[in-house]
């Protein structure tokens, strides 16, 4: 048992919300602008990759991703649908100093809150570890790349402040979709695993 628990495959995984294709068009369109006057600084995710993401576990035991996929519709079921949408743009840590590009959302973000806190917990209690910083909803759309000077790092927190979304697409969120990437150089890409739904059913 020892020995197979030791060999047993690693998946990269993680649990999120989809993102609807509407959604995903109105940032296709804020990126095409952003990469016209930072894309040279910035490594963009797949469009298609987009999601909101409610739990990171990196590389577990597929073993545990069964577990936890088994797990997922007693934490969906206690919720309803809420509606969420995409509001803003900003920068972790912050936009004096960019890393991190991401998309704001707004809408029903306590129940969204809510609903992170008990997938953090029921992954917990398989004996995945939970998380130690607060949850802080938001779209990932690139990450800066290294050695940016700190006047190329003022311009790109400056284009994204002053980003605005033509439509801002909001949606009911429906399902929970447990995650695997699969990293390559061209960025990573996800594949579905398995689905919950919200409220059960």
């Amino acid at each position: 048992m020892t020995q197979t628990r030791q060999t047993e495959k690693q998946i990269r995984s993680f649990i999120a919300i989809p993102v609807p294709d509407e959604g995903i068009q109105a940032l296709e369109t804020v990126v095409q602008d952003f990469d016209a006057e930072i894309g040279r600084h910035v490594r963009w995710v797949r469009l298609e990759g987009i999601h909101l993401t409610l739990k990171f576990m990196g590389n577990i035991p597929a073993g545990m991703v069964d577990r936890v996929l088994a797990d997922l519709p007693t934490v969906t079921a206690k919720f309803s649908p809420f509606k969420v949408g995409i509001f803003g743009f900003g920068a972790f840590p912050n936009l004096r100093q960019p890393r991190v590009l991401w998309a704001g959302l707004d809408g029903d973000l306590a129940t969204l809150a809510s609903m992170q806190l008990a997938v953090d917990d029921a992954v917990g209690n398989l004996g995945l570890p939970k998380e130690q910083r607060g949850f802080s909803p938001h779209l990932t759309l690139g990450r800066v790349r290294r050695e940016v000077a700190d006047g190329q790092l003022r311009k790109i927190g400056a284009v994204v402040s002053a980003a605005k979304l033509a439509v801002s697409p909001s949606w009911t969120s429906s399902a929970i979709n447990l995650m695997r990437t699969e990293l390559d150089p061209a960025g990573s890409r996800h594949y579905l695993v398995g689905s919950a739904t919200i409220g059960g059913g």
